[in-house]
């Protein structure tokens, strides 16, 4: 249970591990149910599509943000190596923009940590964003390749 007293349920722990392993998402939106804050749960799930670049679904993933609402989301990040190749990780980004009320702000921030270590297998590395020029995709590469991702 996180700081917050919010527990995943079961369909988000599904829906994670149907992005993570069974490769049917993109990217999915985790949000705390209101007004009692007691659940974590999936508001949306991006169904796969290999023929969009990933910076276009980033994108995508970004203007579906608004400034009012907290969110988890769960980017399947992917990327070409200098050296050649490609790889793969899911990256954890909160998205708690300033405009949201005071209580959705401290539930979300206290949630993170909670939510982070029942996603087995998102990166090291989590990022925060509270405005959308904080969510720069270049920037996200650069720290999950630690510097080793080709120029795009």
């Amino acid at each position: 249970m996180a700081m917050s007293g919010a527990t995943l349920t079961d369909k988000t722990i599904q829906d994670f591990y149907d992005l993570k392993m069974n490769k049917k998402y993109d990217f999915m939106f985790i949000v705390t149910t209101r007004p009692d804050y007691k659940f974590m749960e999936t508001s949306h799930v991006e169904p796969t599509d290999e023929s969009t670049p990933n910076r276009e679904l980033f994108n995508k993933m970004k203007n579906m943000l608004n400034d009012e609402d907290p969110v988890y989301i769960v980017f399947a990040v992917k990327y070409d190596l200098q050296e050649g190749g490609q790889r793969g990780k899911l990256v954890l980004i909160s998205w708690i923009p300033e405009n949201c009320k005071l209580k959705e702000r401290m539930v979300s921030a206290s949630s993170k940590v909670y939510l982070k270590s029942k996603l087995d297998g998102v990166a090291e590395e989590s990022f925060h964003a509270t405005n959308m020029g904080e969510l720069d995709y270049d920037e996200i590469i650069s720290t999950i390749s630690k510097g080793k991702a080709a120029s795009s």
